[in-house]
């Protein structure tokens, strides 16, 4: 396999890795729009709240994860252009 042959299929790669990467990310974000907006539950619960809190923690840094993965794998795999 020639260089740009290695680097045309490394490009392809990283695009397809950032694009399962990027939609992950809209997902997560998505979800947690829901738990940012308290308008669906009318509760006052406390242990609910205290829930709900957490799993928009769990999605906060999973959305900051995927940020850092996005970015590293931009910065380490070369385009092929």
């Amino acid at each position: 396999m020639e260089t740009q042959e290695k680097l045309l299929l490394m490009a392809e790669i990283r695009s397809t890795v950032l694009d399962y990467l990027t939609e992950e990310l809209t997902i997560n974000s998505n979800a947690l729009k829901a738990y940012d907006n308290d308008a669906p539950i009318q509760t006052n619960d406390a242990e609910i709240k205290k829930m709900r809190e957490i799993e928009a923690i769990k999605l906060r840094y999973a959305n900051h994860e995927l940020t850092r993965y996005i970015a590293v794998i931009k910065r380490m795999i070369p385009t092929g252009m």
